[in-house]
């Protein structure tokens, strides 16, 4: 497994184009909102989707008492914590219930134009202290996934992967975790961010500690038009900065063959020998009380390069 070192902003951002930097979805919280937002025809999410059985979201989503991450700051709106149980397992129409899965995921679905053209997502994550993971699994936490369900265009994920594999490390990572890594890698405790499900070997773009109680910032840039990806990183209430250069992935063409829906949340995948269908194979334990904490869900036209947002920084020098 090679990790190369990282290039000059110039060369990391080759290709990438600069936007228009108009809002394209807008997922961040109001101050003054409760619970059943996120259950109503206001929510900027789907109210219905992705919860267990005779599950609501004002069960699901609560308000830490925590300082925002940069990406609430700067709009003054809050972060969210996101909860699953023994009783967060979802039942899809068409294969009845995923008893080997534990989910609660909120769903960005029939806006085609998040998943065509040019768009940056941004989004923060952060580790829960009364609600901890069990890094153990692999765990999704934010995702594209195509129109019919067979595929993740790119995937956000923590934990050990299922395969007990990270597949090929392809990606530019932060300097500041070249060290110790490998240990992190091997409890699970990380953030990886893999491209294209059923590339062969999968591959992974960017690696880092999940390190707790710190919010980790995203910025994820997507060419539909050219199939290339490229991320932006911080921690805390560091600005956003490149940590790859633009790297090509399926993203499944020009729309409308992209499409499908994006998802941010939980999705804990089950452990266990030679799983061949994981939704309904493998082991979950008991007593699940796990939690994720999140915010500054919010998505762009094209590359945030030019858009003077005070959370976004491209450097003019080698990162060192």
């Amino acid at each position: 497994m090679q990790i190369p070192f990282l290039l000059s902003t110039a060369s990391l951002l080759t290709r990438a184009v600069a936007g228009s930097c108009a809002p394209t979805f807008e997922g961040r919280i109001p101050p003054n909102a409760t619970s059943a937002l996120f259950s109503s025809a206001e929510s900027p999410f789907n109210p219905k989707y992705v919860l267990g059985k005779n599950i609501s979201w004002d069960q699901v989503i609560s308000f830490p008492d925590v300082q925002p991450s940069i990406l609430d700051a700067v709009a003054q709106t809050k972060p969210i914590e996101i909860k699953i149980t023994d009783a967060s397992i979802f039942s899809s129409s068409s294969e009845g219930p995923e008893t080997a899965l534990r989910r609660a995921e909120l769903l960005v679905n029939n806006r085609p134009s998040t998943v065509s053209g040019t768009k940056t997502w941004f989004l923060s994550l952060r580790t829960s202290p009364a609600r901890p993971l069990n890094y153990t699994h692999e765990y999704l936490l934010a995702f594209h996934e195509a129109a019919d369900y067979q595929a993740d265009f790119w995937s956000l994920k923590t934990g050990v992967p299922m395969t007990g594999s990270y597949g090929e490390i392809i990606g530019f990572r932060n300097a500041s975790v070249e060290g110790g890594v490998q240990n992190w890698m091997g409890e699970g405790r990380v953030l990886y961010l893999q491209g294209y499900k059923w590339a062969s070997p999968v591959q992974t773009f960017f690696l880092t500690p999940f390190y707790p109680d710190t919010w980790h910032n995203f910025g994820i840039y997507l060419d539909f038009n050219s199939n290339h990806l490229q991320v932006l990183y911080s921690t805390d209430n560091n600005p956003l900065h490149l940590v790859t250069p633009l790297l090509p992935n399926n993203l499944s063409g020009k729309a409308p063959t992209t499409l499908g829906e994006t998802h941010f949340g939980i999705q804990k995948k089950p452990v266990g020998a030679n799983l061949t269908n994981f939704l309904y194979e493998g082991e979950q334990e008991l007593g699940v009380r796990e939690g994720l904490l999140m915010g500054g869900i919010s998505q762009i036209e094209g590359f945030p390069m030019g858009c003077n947002f005070s959370f976004v920084q491209i450097r003019s020098k080698a990162i060192d």
